[in-house]
Protein backbone atom coordinates (compact mmCIF):
# COMPACT_ATOMS: atom_id res chain seq x y z
CA UNK A 1 0.00 0.00 0.00
CA UNK A 2 1.11 3.72 -0.55
CA UNK A 3 2.66 5.76 1.75
CA UNK A 4 0.55 8.68 3.25
CA UNK A 5 0.10 11.60 0.84
CA UNK A 6 -0.34 15.61 0.76
CA UNK A 7 -4.08 16.58 1.99
CA UNK A 8 -5.57 17.56 -0.85
CA UNK A 9 -6.17 21.73 -1.05
CA UNK A 10 -9.39 22.75 0.81
CA UNK A 11 -10.49 24.02 -2.78
CA UNK A 12 -10.21 20.94 -4.19
CA UNK A 13 -12.44 19.53 -1.65
CA UNK A 14 -15.37 22.11 -1.18
CA UNK A 15 -18.62 21.41 -1.68
CA UNK A 16 -20.72 23.66 -4.54
CA UNK A 17 -21.42 26.43 -3.08
CA UNK A 18 -19.90 26.37 0.38
CA UNK A 19 -17.00 28.74 1.60
CA UNK A 20 -13.13 27.53 1.52
CA UNK A 21 -12.51 25.20 4.46
CA UNK A 22 -9.02 27.04 4.37
CA UNK A 23 -7.93 27.54 8.03
CA UNK A 24 -4.99 27.94 10.17
CA UNK A 25 -3.38 24.49 10.37
CA UNK A 26 -1.96 23.40 13.47
CA UNK A 27 1.43 22.41 14.07
CA UNK A 28 2.78 19.30 15.04
CA UNK A 29 5.50 18.16 16.74
CA UNK A 30 7.62 17.79 13.52
CA UNK A 31 7.41 21.42 12.30
CA UNK A 32 4.53 20.72 9.76
CA UNK A 33 1.45 21.29 9.37
CA UNK A 34 -1.19 19.02 10.01
CA UNK A 35 -2.16 18.69 6.20
CA UNK A 36 1.32 19.35 4.62
CA UNK A 37 3.41 15.84 3.38
CA UNK A 38 5.73 14.43 5.93
CA UNK A 39 8.44 11.83 6.04
CA UNK A 40 7.50 8.38 6.06
CA UNK A 41 7.85 7.46 9.66
CA UNK A 42 6.82 3.86 9.19
CA UNK A 43 5.61 1.76 6.58
CA UNK A 44 1.55 0.87 6.19
CA UNK A 45 1.87 -2.74 6.01
CA UNK A 46 -0.78 -4.67 3.75
CA UNK A 47 -2.89 -6.75 6.38
CA UNK A 48 -1.41 -10.13 6.47
CA UNK A 49 -3.21 -13.41 6.43
CA UNK A 50 -4.70 -12.77 9.95
CA UNK A 51 -6.03 -9.71 9.04
CA UNK A 52 -9.55 -9.09 10.47
CA UNK A 53 -12.05 -8.48 7.45
CA UNK A 54 -15.53 -7.31 7.48
CA UNK A 55 -17.99 -8.92 5.14
CA UNK A 56 -19.35 -6.73 2.57
CA UNK A 57 -22.54 -4.89 3.97
CA UNK A 58 -25.28 -7.53 3.62
CA UNK A 59 -27.78 -4.50 2.31
CA UNK A 60 -26.73 -3.22 -0.91
CA UNK A 61 -27.19 0.71 -1.21
CA UNK A 62 -29.19 -0.78 -4.72
CA UNK A 63 -31.97 -2.22 -2.84
CA UNK A 64 -32.83 1.73 -1.27
CA UNK A 65 -35.21 4.05 -3.42
CA UNK A 66 -32.75 7.22 -4.84
CA UNK A 67 -32.21 9.73 -1.84
CA UNK A 68 -34.48 12.78 -1.37
CA UNK A 69 -31.84 14.81 0.80
CA UNK A 70 -34.02 17.37 3.12
CA UNK A 71 -31.77 20.22 1.82
CA UNK A 72 -28.68 20.57 -0.27
CA UNK A 73 -25.73 20.02 1.75
CA UNK A 74 -24.32 23.76 1.18
CA UNK A 75 -27.44 25.29 2.29
CA UNK A 76 -27.52 23.95 5.61
CA UNK A 77 -26.40 26.20 8.21
CA UNK A 78 -23.34 26.03 9.81
CA UNK A 79 -23.66 23.89 13.42
CA UNK A 80 -23.57 26.35 16.57
CA UNK A 81 -20.12 26.45 17.81
CA UNK A 82 -18.50 24.15 15.64
CA UNK A 83 -14.74 24.20 14.62
CA UNK A 84 -13.75 26.33 17.68
CA UNK A 85 -9.89 26.42 18.43
CA UNK A 86 -8.99 23.16 19.76
CA UNK A 87 -6.15 22.78 22.37
CA UNK A 88 -4.64 20.07 23.44
CA UNK A 89 -5.80 19.09 26.89
CA UNK A 90 -3.83 17.58 29.40
CA UNK A 91 -3.45 14.08 30.39
CA UNK A 92 -5.99 14.43 33.30
CA UNK A 93 -8.46 11.31 33.63
CA UNK A 94 -11.50 11.97 35.84
CA UNK A 95 -12.21 9.19 38.04
CA UNK A 96 -15.40 7.21 38.41
CA UNK A 97 -17.28 9.88 40.75
CA UNK A 98 -16.54 12.42 38.59
CA UNK A 99 -17.83 11.08 35.37
CA UNK A 100 -20.41 9.44 37.28
CA UNK A 101 -21.03 13.40 38.74
CA UNK A 102 -21.10 14.58 35.39
CA UNK A 103 -23.95 11.98 34.38
CA UNK A 104 -26.22 13.33 37.03
CA UNK A 105 -28.35 15.39 35.24
CA UNK A 106 -31.75 13.51 33.54
CA UNK A 107 -32.31 14.39 29.87
CA UNK A 108 -35.01 13.54 27.88
CA UNK A 109 -36.85 10.06 29.07
CA UNK A 110 -35.18 10.62 32.48
CA UNK A 111 -31.78 9.05 31.93
CA UNK A 112 -28.72 10.83 32.61
CA UNK A 113 -26.70 12.42 29.62
CA UNK A 114 -23.17 13.04 29.74
CA UNK A 115 -21.40 16.07 28.14
CA UNK A 116 -19.94 15.69 24.53
CA UNK A 117 -16.95 18.07 23.03
CA UNK A 118 -19.23 19.75 20.38
CA UNK A 119 -21.45 21.21 23.06
CA UNK A 120 -24.36 18.85 23.16
CA UNK A 121 -24.99 15.62 25.75
CA UNK A 122 -25.17 11.84 25.20
CA UNK A 123 -27.86 9.71 26.97
CA UNK A 124 -25.32 7.76 29.19
CA UNK A 125 -28.18 4.64 28.24
CA UNK A 126 -29.07 3.62 25.25
CA UNK A 127 -30.72 0.91 22.63
CA UNK A 128 -28.40 -0.70 20.21
CA UNK A 129 -29.40 -2.59 17.20
CA UNK A 130 -28.13 -4.75 14.41
CA UNK A 131 -28.54 -7.10 11.96
CA UNK A 132 -29.45 -10.89 11.92
CA UNK A 133 -32.24 -10.49 13.70
CA UNK A 134 -31.49 -7.26 15.92
CA UNK A 135 -33.96 -5.04 15.36
CA UNK A 136 -37.87 -5.41 16.49
CA UNK A 137 -39.93 -2.63 15.60
CA UNK A 138 -42.60 -3.50 18.66
CA UNK A 139 -39.59 -3.22 20.99
CA UNK A 140 -37.96 -0.28 19.81
CA UNK A 141 -41.76 1.42 20.02
CA UNK A 142 -42.20 0.12 23.63
CA UNK A 143 -38.37 0.82 24.46
CA UNK A 144 -39.46 4.65 23.41
CA UNK A 145 -42.73 4.96 24.89
CA UNK A 146 -42.34 2.96 28.00
CA UNK A 147 -38.70 3.07 29.28
CA UNK A 148 -37.52 6.48 28.24
CA UNK A 149 -34.73 5.53 26.11
CA UNK A 150 -34.09 8.59 24.04
CA UNK A 151 -30.67 7.33 22.28
CA UNK A 152 -31.26 5.41 19.12
CA UNK A 153 -27.52 3.62 18.37
CA UNK A 154 -27.70 1.98 14.57
CA UNK A 155 -25.57 1.90 11.47
CA UNK A 156 -26.32 1.52 7.76
CA UNK A 157 -24.70 -2.40 7.67
CA UNK A 158 -27.52 -3.14 10.29
CA UNK A 159 -29.77 -2.37 7.12
CA UNK A 160 -33.14 -1.11 10.03
CA UNK A 161 -32.61 2.64 9.27
CA UNK A 162 -35.82 3.13 7.50
CA UNK A 163 -37.79 0.69 9.82
CA UNK A 164 -36.47 3.04 12.79
CA UNK A 165 -37.86 5.86 11.03
CA UNK A 166 -41.36 4.56 11.14
CA UNK A 167 -40.68 3.25 14.82
CA UNK A 168 -39.91 6.71 15.91
CA UNK A 169 -42.45 8.08 14.19
CA UNK A 170 -44.98 5.84 15.63
CA UNK A 171 -43.92 6.38 18.79
CA UNK A 172 -44.92 9.88 19.28
CA UNK A 173 -41.28 11.19 20.62
CA UNK A 174 -40.05 14.53 19.17
CA UNK A 175 -36.75 14.41 17.29
CA UNK A 176 -35.28 16.77 19.17
CA UNK A 177 -35.87 15.02 22.35
CA UNK A 178 -34.24 12.37 20.71
CA UNK A 179 -30.37 11.15 20.37
CA UNK A 180 -29.39 9.08 17.06
CA UNK A 181 -26.44 7.88 16.27
CA UNK A 182 -25.72 5.63 12.80
CA UNK A 183 -22.20 4.87 11.10
CA UNK A 184 -20.37 4.95 8.13
CA UNK A 185 -19.85 1.48 6.47
CA UNK A 186 -16.36 1.01 4.94
CA UNK A 187 -18.00 0.80 1.65
CA UNK A 188 -18.36 4.04 1.47
CA UNK A 189 -15.03 5.58 2.98
CA UNK A 190 -13.76 8.54 1.00
CA UNK A 191 -14.60 12.32 0.70
CA UNK A 192 -17.28 12.33 -1.54
CA UNK A 193 -18.68 8.82 -0.93
CA UNK A 194 -18.91 10.11 2.45
CA UNK A 195 -21.36 12.99 2.45
CA UNK A 196 -23.92 11.15 0.57
CA UNK A 197 -23.53 8.00 2.44
CA UNK A 198 -24.33 10.40 5.24
CA UNK A 199 -26.82 12.26 3.62
CA UNK A 200 -28.31 8.77 2.46
CA UNK A 201 -28.46 7.86 6.19
CA UNK A 202 -30.63 10.73 7.16
CA UNK A 203 -33.10 9.74 3.96
CA UNK A 204 -33.32 6.47 5.13
CA UNK A 205 -34.28 7.36 8.79
CA UNK A 206 -36.10 10.47 7.83
CA UNK A 207 -34.29 13.30 9.79
CA UNK A 208 -32.51 16.24 8.78
CA UNK A 209 -29.69 15.97 10.56
CA UNK A 210 -27.44 13.18 12.99
CA UNK A 211 -26.45 13.48 16.44
CA UNK A 212 -23.98 11.52 16.34
CA UNK A 213 -22.05 10.21 12.82
CA UNK A 214 -19.33 7.36 13.46
CA UNK A 215 -16.71 6.19 11.18
CA UNK A 216 -17.67 2.18 12.13
CA UNK A 217 -14.47 0.42 11.28
CA UNK A 218 -10.61 1.68 10.60
CA UNK A 219 -10.00 -1.04 7.75
CA UNK A 220 -10.51 0.81 4.87
CA UNK A 221 -10.18 -1.47 2.47
CA UNK A 222 -9.46 0.92 -0.32
CA UNK A 223 -7.09 -0.91 -3.17
CA UNK A 224 -3.67 1.27 -3.80
CA UNK A 225 -3.94 3.32 -0.38
CA UNK A 226 -2.87 2.85 3.08
CA UNK A 227 -5.88 2.60 5.75
CA UNK A 228 -4.52 6.00 7.34
CA UNK A 229 -4.85 7.76 4.36
CA UNK A 230 -8.49 6.76 3.67
CA UNK A 231 -9.19 7.03 7.23
CA UNK A 232 -7.91 10.62 6.88
CA UNK A 233 -9.74 11.63 3.79
CA UNK A 234 -12.87 10.52 5.51
CA UNK A 235 -12.41 12.08 8.44
CA UNK A 236 -12.45 14.93 6.55
CA UNK A 237 -15.67 14.73 5.44
CA UNK A 238 -17.07 14.38 8.23
CA UNK A 239 -15.87 17.64 9.40
CA UNK A 240 -17.75 19.29 6.61
CA UNK A 241 -20.11 17.72 7.69
CA UNK A 242 -19.92 18.42 11.23
CA UNK A 243 -19.47 21.97 10.16
CA UNK A 244 -22.44 22.55 8.09
CA UNK A 245 -24.65 20.81 10.54
CA UNK A 246 -26.02 17.45 9.16
CA UNK A 247 -23.80 15.91 12.11
CA UNK A 248 -23.90 17.27 15.41
CA UNK A 249 -21.21 15.24 16.85
CA UNK A 250 -18.93 13.17 15.04
CA UNK A 251 -17.05 10.17 16.04
CA UNK A 252 -15.07 6.58 15.65
CA UNK A 253 -15.96 2.81 16.64
CA UNK A 254 -13.45 0.66 16.89
CA UNK A 255 -10.44 2.73 16.73
CA UNK A 256 -7.31 1.68 19.16
CA UNK A 257 -5.08 4.60 20.60
CA UNK A 258 -3.34 3.97 17.10
CA UNK A 259 -5.70 4.79 14.86
CA UNK A 260 -6.93 7.79 16.72
CA UNK A 261 -3.00 9.27 17.43
CA UNK A 262 -2.85 9.16 13.67
CA UNK A 263 -6.20 10.76 12.71
CA UNK A 264 -4.78 13.17 15.70
CA UNK A 265 -1.89 14.09 13.28
CA UNK A 266 -3.86 13.88 9.97
CA UNK A 267 -6.50 16.11 10.43
CA UNK A 268 -8.44 18.97 12.72
CA UNK A 269 -11.30 17.48 14.89
CA UNK A 270 -10.53 15.43 17.78
CA UNK A 271 -13.45 12.64 17.50
CA UNK A 272 -15.94 13.48 19.74
CA UNK A 273 -16.80 9.86 20.53
CA UNK A 274 -15.25 6.31 20.08
CA UNK A 275 -17.28 3.28 20.31
CA UNK A 276 -16.13 0.06 21.23
CA UNK A 277 -16.21 -3.23 23.00
CA UNK A 278 -16.94 -3.11 26.21
CA UNK A 279 -18.07 -5.83 28.99
CA UNK A 280 -16.32 -7.63 32.08
CA UNK A 281 -14.10 -9.80 29.33
CA UNK A 282 -12.81 -6.70 27.28
CA UNK A 283 -12.51 -3.87 29.80
CA UNK A 284 -9.79 -1.83 27.40
CA UNK A 285 -8.52 0.80 29.72
CA UNK A 286 -5.58 2.51 28.47
CA UNK A 287 -7.80 3.51 25.44
CA UNK A 288 -10.67 4.42 27.75
CA UNK A 289 -8.37 6.71 29.60
CA UNK A 290 -6.53 8.08 26.39
CA UNK A 291 -10.27 9.36 25.20
CA UNK A 292 -10.94 10.81 28.74
CA UNK A 293 -7.31 12.49 28.07
CA UNK A 294 -8.34 13.95 24.53
CA UNK A 295 -12.33 14.54 25.69
CA UNK A 296 -13.30 11.83 23.41
CA UNK A 297 -16.40 10.38 24.88
CA UNK A 298 -16.03 6.24 25.34
CA UNK A 299 -19.04 4.90 24.07
CA UNK A 300 -19.55 0.81 25.01
CA UNK A 301 -21.48 -1.72 22.98
CA UNK A 302 -21.64 -5.49 23.74
CA UNK A 303 -22.35 -5.03 27.62
CA UNK A 304 -23.21 -8.13 28.50
CA UNK A 305 -20.91 -10.18 26.05
CA UNK A 306 -23.60 -11.04 23.87
CA UNK A 307 -24.93 -13.51 26.68
CA UNK A 308 -21.28 -14.55 28.35
CA UNK A 309 -20.88 -12.55 31.37
CA UNK A 310 -24.56 -13.52 32.26
CA UNK A 311 -23.73 -16.85 33.22
CA UNK A 312 -20.55 -15.70 35.03
CA UNK A 313 -20.14 -16.92 38.38
CA UNK A 314 -19.04 -13.57 39.79
CA UNK A 315 -21.92 -11.76 38.46
CA UNK A 316 -24.40 -14.29 39.10
CA UNK A 317 -22.86 -13.73 42.88
CA UNK A 318 -23.64 -10.03 42.64
CA UNK A 319 -26.81 -10.08 41.00
CA UNK A 320 -28.45 -12.34 43.97
CA UNK A 321 -26.29 -10.10 46.42
CA UNK A 322 -28.04 -6.39 45.08
CA UNK A 323 -31.25 -8.35 43.91
CA UNK A 324 -30.95 -7.95 40.40
CA UNK A 325 -30.36 -9.51 36.98
CA UNK A 326 -27.16 -10.48 36.17
CA UNK A 327 -27.80 -8.05 32.83
CA UNK A 328 -28.61 -5.35 35.52
CA UNK A 329 -25.40 -6.06 37.03
CA UNK A 330 -22.92 -5.56 33.66
CA UNK A 331 -24.86 -2.58 32.67
CA UNK A 332 -24.65 -0.68 35.98
CA UNK A 333 -21.01 -1.64 36.04
CA UNK A 334 -19.99 -0.51 33.09
CA UNK A 335 -22.40 2.87 33.87
CA UNK A 336 -20.48 3.57 37.13
CA UNK A 337 -17.08 2.73 35.28
CA UNK A 338 -17.73 6.21 32.97
CA UNK A 339 -19.08 4.39 29.90
CA UNK A 340 -22.12 5.78 27.82
CA UNK A 341 -23.56 1.76 27.83
CA UNK A 342 -25.91 0.53 24.49
CA UNK A 343 -27.34 -2.91 25.05
CA UNK A 344 -29.66 -4.17 22.28
CA UNK A 345 -32.25 -6.36 22.85
CA UNK A 346 -35.54 -7.49 20.81
CA UNK A 347 -37.75 -8.31 23.32
CA UNK A 348 -39.76 -5.51 25.64
CA UNK A 349 -39.25 -7.31 28.70
CA UNK A 350 -35.82 -7.48 28.42
CA UNK A 351 -35.73 -3.96 27.74
CA UNK A 352 -37.49 -2.82 30.47
CA UNK A 353 -34.91 -4.37 32.94
CA UNK A 354 -31.80 -2.59 30.96
CA UNK A 355 -32.81 0.40 31.77
CA UNK A 356 -33.50 -0.61 36.17
CA UNK A 357 -30.43 0.55 36.39
CA UNK A 358 -30.60 4.22 37.76
CA UNK A 359 -32.08 3.20 41.51
CA UNK A 360 -29.03 1.35 43.00
CA UNK A 361 -25.45 1.49 42.92
CA UNK A 362 -22.53 -1.05 43.21
CA UNK A 363 -19.97 -1.20 46.08
CA UNK A 364 -16.94 0.21 45.25
CA UNK A 365 -15.40 -3.15 46.04
CA UNK A 366 -17.72 -4.78 43.88
CA UNK A 367 -16.97 -3.18 40.89
CA UNK A 368 -13.45 -4.20 41.55
CA UNK A 369 -14.23 -7.66 41.25
CA UNK A 370 -16.24 -7.12 37.88
CA UNK A 371 -13.12 -5.14 36.25
CA UNK A 372 -11.00 -8.09 37.54
CA UNK A 373 -12.50 -10.20 35.01
CA UNK A 374 -11.16 -8.67 32.28
CA UNK A 375 -9.26 -11.35 30.10
CA UNK A 376 -9.07 -9.92 26.40
CA UNK A 377 -11.44 -11.65 24.63
CA UNK A 378 -13.44 -10.53 21.91
CA UNK A 379 -16.81 -11.53 21.18
CA UNK A 380 -17.34 -9.00 18.19
CA UNK A 381 -14.85 -7.73 16.09
CA UNK A 382 -11.14 -7.54 17.34
CA UNK A 383 -9.22 -3.95 14.97
CA UNK A 384 -5.96 -4.69 17.09
CA UNK A 385 -4.36 -6.23 13.44
CA UNK A 386 -5.28 -3.18 11.68
CA UNK A 387 -2.75 -0.65 10.82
Amino acid sequence: MSSASPRPSPTRYSMPGAPSRRRPQPRNGSGLSRGAARPVAHRHRAPGPGTARLPAAPFPAARFPAPRFPAPLAQLPAARGAVKAQGQPGVVVPDRSRVMASAGSPGPGGVPAVPVASGHSIPVLGLGTSHHGGYSHGAVVHALQKCGIRHIDTAKRYGCESLLQRAIRESGVKREDLWITTKLWHSDYGYENTKKACLESCERLGVEYLDLYLIHWPDAQVPGKSNREVRAETWRAMEELYEKGVCKSIGVSNFLISHLEQLKEDCVITPHVNQVEYHPFQRPQELVDYCRSRDIVFEGYCPLAKGEALTHPAVIQLAKKYSRTPAQICIRWSIQNGIVTIPKSTKAERIEENCKVFDFTIAEDDVEILNGMHDGRHVSWDPTSIV
